[in-house]
């Protein structure tokens, strides 16, 4: 006769127990899964370049004086035919559109984003260039030229040479990596003070606020028809506009806490960037990003390169000698300028310029502006900035903090 055991009697809790240990474990798993396949997907087609003479990095707390990054944006649109406007069948040579360095402080508490324009005239050292080609120096090259000329290394040393800085990371974004990010995030909201009307782009917006993302953000980075006076300077405050306006989204918490669009960012910058290799780390690429989210939005700072007119040719710039030379000496000891909006009178100043010296940015004729006062008493009334990252001395330059909310197209002072 076939015998049956008793069967063992089990709780609410001992049931709720088990439960929630298979729900755990299946999570586990899911993560797990989800996880090697993002991380994966990130990994591949990831295009990269070697930075020549690179030192080796460990981790974000072993560079000694923080982090410089630079950021390039390629006018590249190969095989991309007319989606974006105004000259974007495929062009012949590339060139580097946007500059930008980035200096995060060592203790990671300010960072400083300096904006070089691309009419910019500047001497360049020997470099190797991506290909390993040896570049000789040259003399009074426009700075845009240099990635067409060397690539990514070129536009490196360069930077390098001008600023005394070491370039850790760098970084080239296409138009198409514009496009994905700003759509990744859902869109980034900026303010228009003045119509943009820009038919070389087809970039059309009335007075007021803006959502854009995809090729209308695109279009909004590259406008300088429809701003200002129509210069490469106008166009940086435009850009300034919508960076600071994108480092407030991504530092939200609608965007830190919504995993579909940390993906999206993500696969934005891996899949529609050309990385310096040191950068295909998801560790680095990590350290980086929390580094960068904990500094405050008051304490990031967008600032132009004080710059002056050229004396050979007046559709050009030169670096001012004095004002860029100080703001570079202030990111070479982990410390961040003064900032004030385009067109104040404290925009310019210096508080340490050598006798004799202007130590403004200077006017800079057809292609941009500059200060608009060099009277010593000008900078009277001048907003502080706050946080231990306020210098004791050096220029006033023309710029934002990323806390600072200002629109598009003004000729407003805030």
């Amino acid at each position: 006769m076939a015998r049956h055991g008793r069967l063992r009697q089990t709780g609410a809790a001992a049931s709720l127990a088990k439960g929630l240990a298979m729900l755990l474990g299946t999570a586990l798993v899911s993560v797990l899964v989800f996880g090697a396949i993002v991380y994966t997907n990130l990994r591949s087609g990831v295009e990269t370049f070697e930075i020549a003479e690179e030192a080796p990095v460990k981790n974000l707390a072993a560079i000694e004086g923080g982090v410089n990054f630079l950021l390039v944006g390629s006018d590249d649109r190969t095989g991309q035919g007319a989606e974006f406007g105004e000259g974007s069948e495929d062009a012949e040579g590339v060139l580097n559109d946007v500059t930008m360095v980035l200096h995060l402080s060592e203790d990671h508490k300010h960072a400083t984003v300096v904006s070089i324009p691309r009419d910019t005239l500047v001497d360049t050292p020997t470099c190797i260039s991506d290909e390993g080609e040896e570049i000789p120096e040259q003399y009074g090259v426009q700075f845009n030229s240099l990635l067409g000329s060397g690539g990514m290394n070129c536009v490196i040393s360069t930077v390098e040479h001008m600023s005394g800085l070491d370039i850790q990371f760098a970084a080239m974004v296409k138009f198409r990596g514009v496009i994905e990010m700003s759509n990744a995030v859902g869109g980034v909201e900026v303010c228009v003070e003045q119509p943009i009307d820009d038919p070389y782009i087809g970039l059309q917006l009335d007075a007021g606020y803006h959502t854009l993302k995809g090729a209308d953000a695109l279009a909004f980075l590259r406008t300088r028809h429809g701003v200002g006076d129509g210069s490469d300077l106008s166009r940086i405050s435009n850009q300034q506009v919508f960076l600071s306006a994108l480092m407030r989204t991504l530092k939200s918490s609608d965007t830190l806490t919504d995993p579909t669009k940390l993906y999206g960012i993500a696969r934005a910058a891996t899949q529609n960037m050309v990385l310096s290799s040191n950068l295909n780390n998801l560790d680095v690429m990590v350290q980086i990003a929390v580094a960068l989210s904990e500094v405050p939005l008051d304490q990031i700072s967008f600032v132009q390169l004080p710059v002056v007119t050229s004396d050979y040719d007046a559709n050009r710039v030169v670096p001012d000698e004095y004002a860029s030379e100080a703001l570079w000496e202030l990111l070479r000891n982990d410390r961040s300028p003064n900032v004030a909006p385009k067109g104040s009178e404290a925009a310019g100043e210096t508080d340490a310029a050598p006798e004799g010296e202007a130590g403004a940015e200077g006017e800079t004729g057809a292609e941009g502006e500059g200060a608009e006062s060099e009277d010593p008493a000008a900078g009277e009334g001048e907003p502080e900035s706050s946080g231990e990252a306020t210098p004791d001395s050096g220029p006033t330059l023309t710029g934002q903090t990323a806390d600072d909310v200002r629109c598009s197209n003004s000729d407003s002072i805030f």
